[in-house]
């Protein structure tokens, strides 16, 4: 079997992130009914690690961090960010939807900085796609978006750290002597560092939950874990504005989600707002199989395998 183009691997691993962060969002929203929000966060790291660690030794990926620098560099904006989502998260005045739709700016970050942190550029076909899935996702949510401003505030630095996070790992890998660092090894270096910001955090007003919160933390590490490792290895493989535009497909798997799980019904607005940020995906996958006539200067890939373990192996 012919193995796919990297830019195509690359939009499909991160649809298949946004599938695990689907899940874990809402995971975490009935986790916090169980938990305060910084247990649900460490447990999220905790298990995630576990998850890094676990996918490693099944396949036999090195765990070594070759590039110390540009490790921390994401794994310190990563836990920004998600202190900020799991913090929003946990407000309960605020809907899941407003929290995921102002997350979602993410990409727009990720494609205003990419030039300059990069030296990737954006062509019009990307900016294309954002500017449709940012419509979509803006009808997904609708006028609903009646949020405290502080938990606003919160939310959209959690998406700029969740950009600048990716563009140090769209940056982390094979510069340093031709090594490259296998995604299991970037997600177990940030799910450490983050177990220990949300570990000190949490400690200050730690309550074990009950059995069933106990299930749910695990459910939502599981989740975030297997969608940090998909995560990582899509911004290996792809340009980080479009792969990172492909995250608007989060704003939809988390609305279907809550609507099952929830009870949340979706309205017209929803639906068209999900068939305009899926058809933005298509777009961008049908665009990733047309070769680049301006190929990104800056390449660094992690390692990847010509058969990848599917983001949601046990």
């Amino acid at each position: 079997m012919r193995a796919l183009p990297e830019a195509v691997a690359g939009v499909l691993w991160m649809a298949a992130a946004q599938l695990a962060f689907g899940a874990m969002s809402v995971l975490a929203r009935v986790a916090t009914s169980h938990a305060a929000w910084p247990e649900v966060a460490c447990a999220r790291t905790i298990v995630g690690a576990a998850v890094a660690f676990g996918v490693a030794r099944l396949r036999g990926a090195p765990l070594v961090v070759h590039d110390q620098r540009k490790a921390w560099a994401r794994s310190l904006a990563g836990t920004c960010a998600m202190i900020c989502v799991f913090y929003t998260l946990g407000a309960p005045s605020v809907a899941i939807g407003d929290v995921v739709t102002l997350g979602a700016t993410s990409p727009v970050f990720i494609a205003l900085l990419a030039p300059r942190m990069l030296g990737e550029r954006s062509d019009r076909r990307v900016w294309g796609a954002m500017a449709i899935a940012f419509a979509g996702a803006a009808l997904v949510v609708g006028p609903r978006l009646e949020i405290a401003g502080h938990v606003a505030v919160v939310a959209t630095i959690g998406a700029f750290c969740t950009a600048v996070a990716m563009i140090w790992l769209r940056r982390l890998g094979g510069e340093a002597g031709g090594r490259r660092e296998s995604p299991e090894a970037v997600a177990l270096h940030f799910s450490l560092v983050a177990s220990v910001a949300t570990g000190v955090i949490a400690a200050r007003s730690w309550s074990s939950p009950d059995p069933v919160g106990w299930v749910l933390l695990g459910a939502t590490g599981l989740a975030g874990g297997l969608g940090q490792l998909a995560m990582t290895r899509a911004y290996a493989l792809d340009r980080a504005a479009r792969v990172g535009a492909v995250g608007y497909l989060g704003v939809v798997v988390t609305h279907l989600l809550g609507a099952l799980v929830l009870g949340e019904r979706p309205t017209l607005a929803s639906a068209v707002g999900s068939t305009l940020v899926i058809a933005a995906g298509i777009g961008l996958a049908i665009g990733a199989l047309r070769p680049s006539r301006t190929p990104a200067p800056l390449a660094p890939r992690v390692e990847v395998r010509a058969t990848p373990v599917p983001p949601v192996a046990s």
